[in-house]
């Protein structure tokens, strides 16, 4: 018997706390809107999938195996089938960090917040698995109304990529890709129970900024979709790593001298979670209802070699790193990824483990890269499986940065002169995400 549950939990970290993005310190100084863990569990009678989604940056990929283990441990679902994604909020923090690097830029170490939230997770897990109750599966999807995700590189007129140039500027040539404002629903209807809306969109959820926590645009489709539906829902973030909600071709929505900038900003990130719920609400009733099928998951380690691109000039970079973090050297923004990638190759290994991680069920396949996939490489992983109904999602049990495509590798800009990853990732990724799909169908 195919069965889903779901489960919430609070998971707002204390004030104080610092928050993740922008290379620079910021402690959260207040709450907009709380951030959560939400979690689907799904099975066939036999085998079991959890899906759990957190309003964090992400996790790196240690925690979030530790995390693995411990939930393992209390549900007895084998750690292959855990799909823990951070949703990528710049409004949060980033979690992992130890006692090592507590103090530095971005980081974030409390001892007894984490101990807690990992004993969350678990919980959570159990509790969706409790919530279960017969269901059935349909699916659809449609794009929004009008774009609210935009690609964010930009060629310009000098030969240069640059990542969000600026409003109106002339010297902006052309966008490096095509954004995904597809919105992707998994419904399950659930007997005796709430239905479950699993919605996909794909891009950054960095619209608020501020110094305040909140869930970005994701919270907001999360609390539009249960009010206009009477469901629960979870939000899964999919490739975004080359988009965000800034569309460089028409004014901006506020700007910094603005008395009322950050309201403005929330407003924004109001109306993309009203954008992304609407469509959710336009095709809840035209869904395809899908035989439930098998429920499989499964997660691969794979090691891509480092980029290690001025090694011998790691002094001058970490040189710069004290200045730029201290405020005190202005720079552009792939620059500043540059410094922090070499300043810290020392202390790097040659190789770095990335998961790419599966959670399936019958034609509906959710794949995780752990880090923040170009938009194409949703594409590929959609075109090697078109029988099945794939979700992609970024930052998954663990986050290592963004994964550039080979031609951005080759163009250069923010997101590939920050990257760790030698550009042999463009390929492996996907190849291991299609390895996974054809496991599940052939299981």
């Amino acid at each position: 018997m195919f069965k889903a549950g779901f489960a919430r939990l609070d998971m707002t970290p204390p004030l104080g706390s610092p928050m993740a993005g922008y290379f620079q310190y910021r402690e959260a100084e207040g709450v907009l809107d709380p951030l959560e863990l939400n979690a689907v569990a799904v099975s066939d009678g036999e085998n079991t999938v959890l899906i759990v989604t957190a309003d964090i940056l992400m996790t790196n990929e240690v925690f979030s195996t530790a995390v693995r283990g411990v939930i393992a441990e209390r549900t007895g679902v084998p750690e292959g089938n855990i799909f823990l994604q951070g949703l990528h909020q710049h409004t949060s923090v980033y979690l992992g960090a130890t006692a090592k690097v507590k103090g530095q830029n971005n980081s974030f170490y409390d001892a007894t917040y984490q101990d807690v939230l990992v004993r969350k997770y678990a919980d959570i897990c159990l509790m969706a698995m409790d919530d279960m109750a017969e269901a059935r599966i349909s699916i659809a999807a449609k794009e929004t109304a009008e774009p609210i995700s935009f690609i964010r590189r930009y060629r310009m007129a000098d030969g240069n990529i640059k990542t969000n140039p600026g409003h109106m500027k002339p010297d902006v040539i052309a966008p490096i890709g095509e954004a995904d404002n597809t919105v992707r629903l998994v419904k399950f209807e659930r007997e005796g129970k709430k239905d479950i809306a699993l919605v996909n969109f794909s891009t950054h959820p960095d619209t608020v900024g501020g110094t305040k926590f909140s869930a970005d645009w994701p919270g907001f489709v999360r609390r539009f979709t249960e009010k206009d539906l009477g469901v629960h829902c979870i939000l899964v973030n999919g490739a975004q790593g080359d988009t965000n909600h800034i569309n460089v071709f028409k004014p901006a929505v506020a700007k910094k001298a603005d008395p009322d900038y950050f309201e403005k900003r929330y407003a924004h990130t109001r109306f993309m979670g009203r954008t992304i719920a609407d469509v959710v609400v336009d095709i809840w009733n035209q869904t395809e209802a899908i035989p439930e099928g098998k429920v499989s998951g499964g997660v691969e380690m794979v090691y891509i070699p480092t980029n290690t691109k001025y090694i011998e000039r790691v002094d001058e970079f970490r040189e710069k790193k004290v200045l730029m973090d201290a405020g005190e050297l202005k720079l552009p923004l792939d620059e500043k990824g540059e410094i922090n990638r070499v300043a810290s190759l020392r202390d790097d290994t040659l190789f770095r483990k990335v998961p790419v991680s599966l959670a399936a069920f019958g034609k509906v396949a959710l794949v995780g890269f752990g880090g923040e996939p170009f938009t194409e490489y949703a594409t590929r992983t959609r075109a090697a499986a078109p029988e099945l109904f794939v979700i992609c999602a970024c930052c998954t049990n663990g986050g290592q940065g963004y994964l550039p495509t080979k031609s951005a590798f080759e163009e250069g800009g923010y997101e590939a002169r920050s990257s760790r990853f030698t550009p042999c990732v463009a390929d492996v990724l996907p190849e291991t995400a299609t390895a996974l799909l054809k496991k599940h169908q052939e299981g």
